[in-house]
Parts: C-alpha cells; structure tokens; sequence
C-alpha cells in the first residue's frame, strides 16, 4: 500500500529543533529516535539528520558545528543550512520544542491510521479497523517524547539544595529589573513586593469597561516609572489605535488629539523631551484583526524576535486578549470545547512566562447580557458567574475582575475584584477613580478622595 502524503515540519521550527539538538543532548536523543526523513521538507535536512544520527550513536552526543561543517566540506547547501542554525539563539526552550514534536508525530499517526481505518471499512474489514483503532489508543496512551520523572527526594537533597541556593544568589545579582508592581497602591499593597516574573496575570471585564484601559495603564507606568521594557501583543484593534492610546497615555492627553495631529508644536516640544527621558521602552506587535489563528506559540517567536532586535528579553509582556489566541497546537477548536481551549491557552501563557522569565499580563472579555446584574454594585465578576471564565483561575497566578454599574461609569468609578491569588488574599474588593479623557485608567488622587 502507498504510504499517505504527509506534511513535513515546518523550517522554522526545524531551526530550533536542529539547532538546539546541537547543544542538548536530551533533544537530540529525541531526534535521532523519533525524526524520520519523511518528516523533512528536503534531502539537504535528511542529509544532515543522517549525519547527527551516525555521530550520536557512535559518541553518545550530537556533533559540533565544526565537525558536522567538516562532513560537509563540500555540499554547499548543507554548510549554509549549518551555518543558519548556528546563527539561532541557543536559549530555544527544549521542552516546547519536544512537545511540539510530540503532537507533531501524534498528528502523523493520527492521519495514518485514519486514512488505513477509512480504507478498510471501504472493504468491509470492519473488525480490522477497530483493531487498528483499539491499537492507536494503546500506542497513544503511552507515547510521550518526556523523560520519566521518578525522582527520589532524599537522594536529591543535597543537590536540590545548592541548585536553589545557587538559583537565589544568582536573582540577587542578577541584572534584570525587578517586577513587583500592578502600579495600583491597593494591589501593590497586597503584593507587598513580590516578584511577578514568571507569573500570569489575567483581567477579566465585560466589553467597554476597561480590560485594555488597565492593560496599557500597567505598560506605561511600567515604563515611567521603573523604567521597564514592555511588549504589548495587540489582538483586538488596529495597531494605530493601540499605538496612538499609548502615545496619549504616555503624555497624560487623550488619544483624539493624538490621533487627529490636535496638539501644538509647543506642546509638542515638552512631550518629545519628556518622552526622551523615559528609561523604559513600549513596543507593540499587532496581528490581523480577529485573527482566530493566532497562538501562542506566535507569543513564543514574537519574543524571541524581539528579543533578537533589541538584545533584551522584555521585562513584562501584555497580551490583548486572551480569548482570541488559540494554544500552541493551532488546533480548531469548535464550540463545544471552548472551556477546554481557554483552559490550553492559558497553560500556554503560564508556561510561557515561567520560560522567558517575564510577567505575563492578559485581559479577557466576559458577557454578561443582563445589565441589571451588572449595575447591582454588590456583584462581582468571577469564573463561577461568567461562562466564559470558566476554568480560567485554575492556570492563572491572578484573576482580577473590573466591575461597573452604569452609576460608576458616569461617577468614573469602579471596582477591581481579586478573583484569584496564588500568593495573596482573594475576594477582596477595591473602588478606585479613573480619568479616560486624559487617558489614565487609574486616578491615585481621587481614589484616595474616595476612601475618605
């Protein structure tokens, strides 16, 4: 029978996947066992995949550039292909990397036994198929790219505990930035100085409240007032709109005058200076509008470019908005697993800020249709009373929901309630003042006016 056509992987991430199996050799141990040519998009991978196997079985570890350019010598198209993973970073997480190879490989049997499965129910071998499926669950209920994880607690005593010391000298001297700040006073106190690097964050509002209000307010102060690098991922809205609202928040004056060139050349001249001084940085990166297959693995590789631009990792990377990314599989999920993809997305974004050391910040929309349950000011969005919150706690570090009677929106009031902490009370509720006009999502004075 011909074997069926089958996708090979993509040539980005075999970059990645050769690259880092030239450093590493869990992955590539992986390689060799698990990477067939047929997965190879042309004979110049297949070529050097048959050179990395010959030298990892017979020296139980991958080849250096220089050697494997030396096989090479004269095959011009393998040495400029080496010659391009060696230009990749070798900071590639290798667990994604063998998990993406894993539903790679999954995918490949899947297809495979579908198409083996269809053609013998075609014949009426109707036993022969569901055999063929019973032996795919099997082989699937077991097959896993990960090392067995049986570790004895206390045979790793003592070596756990120098990696942790080593780990802990290593933050106190470290040169990143600390994070540790909402750029609240209420939440800042709750925190108490925390660090949220590796942690998400998630901002759960109905439509017009102030999810991307509260998203940019976090970015500029962020960048004002402790000088920190922002990467703010725009998946709701055209880029221009995301950019003219920080450049208006960044000089306190709302996005209109931006917008419209409605600001003037003397005033222009203060906000340039003032902008200057700013040690931080804003950057944004947009994608198409409602673009359903955007991922999160297009967060992981817009990190590492600009990572590659600018010679830093961010210090803090927001995402607006969580429910229009889909997980790193690109998988389309229908209807009826939403819970189940919002679950996945943000497995991928609590991954994704513990691997690049980052604070992940998202927001996420929630319908609620009865307005009058939303302008009774003793309720409170949480994952329990909104649908599509469902699940969404469980992954995240925080879940902090913005609430607003349609009193508050007049009085420019509302209440941020901390749904979830993993390192702080919950269940708390905090009016605070805002001021949109000038596009300040959170007004201090007047919040403290409130109290009073």
């Amino acid at each position: 029978m011909k074997p069926n056509k089958i996708n090979p992987l993509s040539i980005e991430f075999l970059y990645e996947l050769f690259a880092t199996s030239l450093y590493n050799d869990l992955v590539c141990g992986v390689l060799v066992q698990h990477v067939k040519p047929e997965y190879l998009p042309d004979k110049t991978f297949q070529k050097i995949l048959s050179r990395i196997e010959n030298h990892y079985k017979n020296y139980k570890s991958p080849p250096s550039y220089a050697i494997l350019s030396q096989l090479f010598n004269d095959d011009y198209d393998a040495i400029e292909l080496i010659n391009t993973l060696q230009e990749c970073s070798e900071e590639n997480n290798a667990e994604i990397i063998i998990d993406m190879l894993e539903s790679y490989i999954k995918g490949v049997r899947l297809q495979t036994v579908y198409s083996e499965v269809g053609k013998l129910y075609n014949q009426s071998k109707q036993d022969k198929a569901e055999e063929k499926l019973k032996d795919y669950a099997e082989w699937l209920a077991g097959f896993t790219l990960k090392t067995a994880a049986f570790i004895d607690v206390g045979q790793t005593f003592s070596e756990r505990f120098r990696k942790n010391k080593q780990k802990d000298l290593e933050n106190t001297i470290s040169q990143l930035s600390p994070v540790t700040r909402f750029y609240i006073h209420e939440l800042d106190a709750l925190n108490s100085g925390r660090n949220l690097r590796g942690q998400l964050t998630c901002i759960l509002a109905s439509t017009g409240v102030g999810k991307s209000h509260i998203a940019k307010h976090i970015g500029i102060r962020a960048d004002i007032d402790n000088g920190l690098h922002v990467l703010h991922f725009q998946l709701e809205g055209s880029q221009d709109e995301a950019l003219d609202a920080y450049s208006g928040a960044l000089i306190s004056k709302n996005s209109f005058y931006f917008e419209r060139g409605r600001i003037t050349d003397e005033e222009m001249e203060v906000f340039e200076k003032q902008i200057a001084a700013y040690k931080g940085s804003i950057t944004v990166r947009s994608f198409p509008r409602f673009n359903t297959r955007v991922s999160t693995l297009d967060m992981k590789n817009g990190i590492a470019e600009y990572r590659k631009l600018n010679t830093r990792s961010p210090d803090i990377v927001i995402i607006d908005s969580m429910d229009l990314l889909t997980d790193a599989s690109r998988r389309q999920w229908d209807a009826d697993h939403e819970r189940s993809k919002r679950i996945a997305v943000a497995n991928d974004l609590k991954d994704l800020a513990a691997d690049e050391n980052v604070w992940v910040v998202t927001t996420y929309q929630a319908t609620i249709e009865n307005r009058e349950w939303l302008n009774d000011e003793n309720n409170v969005l949480t994952e329990y009373n909104c649908s599509e919150a469902k699940g969404l706690a469980r992954p995240c570090t925080h879940l902090i929901s913005l609430n607003q009677s349609a009193a508050e929106r007049n009085e420019d009031t509302m209440r941020l309630h901390v749904a979830k902490s993993r390192f702080f009370k919950k269940g708390g509720t905090i009016k605070i003042a805002t001021d949109y006009d000038n596009e300040i999502f959170y007004d201090a004075r007047r919040t403290m006016s409130l109290k009073r």
